[in-house]
């Protein structure tokens, strides 16, 4: 970037780029520059030295995840733009009309990586030529095993002057939380940014969204349409406004965390919802002890010990807890995973296998009326989890989907969800399912939600 290129609140159109993509969890790191890896990231983007792009990432996130390859090649192309709007004033700034341009936009292309290795973004960092940058990557990487994918985006080979411009004004249509990076942003009105003490009460027109950087003077125009942008005024140029300040990634999960956990610890809801937790899991406890001895001894007789299971899930925050249930499958079930992999009719991280040979005679029975999960109310009980929530997933499930981990992070995780009473099994869509009714569940939660789902929980309990 030059001495003179547009900034806004002090940033120019390279920093908020990569600070886009910090949001999302993912490093950018050109060749012949500096690379320090930052802590909580999900992914490396490896660029060409001035390159910036910006497209849909979670169109691809489940594909790369799901693959697993230490590599993966992007092509980036933008689309043809049929024509442009533009709006036109008057020397005082008056609105005279919409002008739109129809010649056709040419196309632009570039290519980048992804990958989660740290090592191999730091080859790419260390080489000096595109070339030698491949050739070393194809020396700790088998070229087979890596996955090639195409989309639609905005490519921008070197973002100075008017390519700059329109490199921020992408990111004012797509970048909807630029707080959730630039700490101290404040949102004027809805997807209108600025910082603090900013107004737009000056604009007769006001249609977001718009990002208002720092200007001394009185507006050039009457109206403000976006998506727009007003830039830093030539003396505020790269000098940051005191109190914003740009969060590494572990600092943006760990402010979200934060934010959830005092969000969740003061709202009525969540203090009537534990309180239910509480007395609902003790009275289960009491009353079913009996009942938790008989199947004690059942699968002790059946397979032996252990009797019961913990598995490491995740808990709110991200918080690693030992999730209890009682042992259902043969001891060496995990073991036994990769040998059974054709047989899993899942679309997602999950293992689901019709007629599953792991489980054990009586296991089979436990699981039909869900009694395996007697012990979870213990979870309950400690607060590990709830009766309703999204279903506890271990870390390497979490992965597939980092916008889905967080939404269904921000909660304890429950007995019965959402999910559970309404998901369909079809195939190829479980998956989908799943992320939509976590989300929907996070948005919705309510104590009338919660009663829904618990009595359509007993009711597939009582069918068996």
């Amino acid at each position: 970037m030059t001495g003179d290129a547009p900034t806004v609140w002090g940033f120019d159109a390279y920093e908020l780029h990569d600070a886009y993509w910090r949001s999302h969890g993912i490093q950018c790191v050109r060749r012949m520059e500096s690379f320090v890896p930052q802590k909580g990231l999900d992914l490396f983007m490896l660029l060409e030295p001035g390159h910036s792009t910006l497209f849909d990432h979670r169109k691809l996130s489940n594909a790369m995840s799901w693959n697993r390859a230490p590599l993966s090649r992007i092509k980036v192309t933008s689309p043809i733009v049929p024509y442009v709007e533009r709006v036109v004033e008057d020397e005082q700034g008056d609105l005279i009309g919409i002008e739109r341009d129809y010649r056709p936009s040419s196309t632009n292309t570039c290519r980048v990586l992804m990958t989660r290795r740290a090592s191999l973004a730091q080859i790419w960092a260390d080489s000096e030529e595109r070339r030698k940058a491949w050739t070393e990557l194809r020396r700790f990487v088998d070229w087979t095993r890596t996955d090639h994918y195409s989309t639609e985006g905005h490519v921008c080979r070197s973002p100075a002057g008017e390519k700059a411009r329109q490199l921020i004004l992408e990111l004012v249509q797509c970048w909807h939380e630029p707080d959730l990076v630039l700490n101290g942003l404040v949102q004027i009105r809805p997807d209108i940014w600025g910082i603090p003490g900013t107004s737009v009460d000056e604009y007769e027109h006001v249609l977001p969204p718009a990002w208002i950087g720092r200007t001394s003077g009185a507006p050039g125009s009457s109206v403000l349409i976006g998506p727009a942008v007003i830039e830093d005024d030539e003396e505020y140029r790269k000098e940051t406004p005191s109190g914003l300040r740009m969060l590494e990634i572990d600092e943006i999960y760990r402010s979200s965390a934060r934010d959830m956990q005092v969000e969740d610890g003061v709202s009525l809801y969540s203090i009537i919802k534990r309180l239910i937790d509480i007395v609902v899991s003790l009275v289960v406890l009491v009353l079913f002890f009996p009942a938790l001895l008989g199947i004690a001894a059942a699968v002790m007789i059946n397979d032996g010990r252990p009797i019961l299971f913990g598995h490491e899930r995740q808990a709110r925050g991200g918080r690693n807890f030992k999730c209890w249930k009682f042992r259902t499958m043969l001891r060496n079930a995990e073991d036994m995973v990769t040998d059974l992999s054709m047989q899993n009719i899942a679309d997602g991280p999950q293992v689901y296998i019709r007629n599953d040979p792991r489980i054990t005679r009586i296991g089979r029975f436990l699981r039909r009326f869900h009694l395996d999960e007697l012990p979870q109310f213990w979870n309950v009980l400690v607060g590990d989890m709830s009766l309703v929530g999204p279903r506890p997933s271990p870390d390497k499930e979490n992965q597939f989907c980092p916008a889905w981990r967080e939404a269904r992070l921000s909660v304890r995780p429950g007995i019965t969800g959402l999910w559970q009473v309404k998901r369909t099994r079809a195939p190829g869509v479980d998956f989908q399912e799943w992320i939509k009714y976590d989300i929907e569940y996070v948005n919705r939660a309510n104590l009338m939600l919660d009663a829904r789902i618990c009595a359509r929980t007993l009711m597939r309990l009582i069918r068996g």
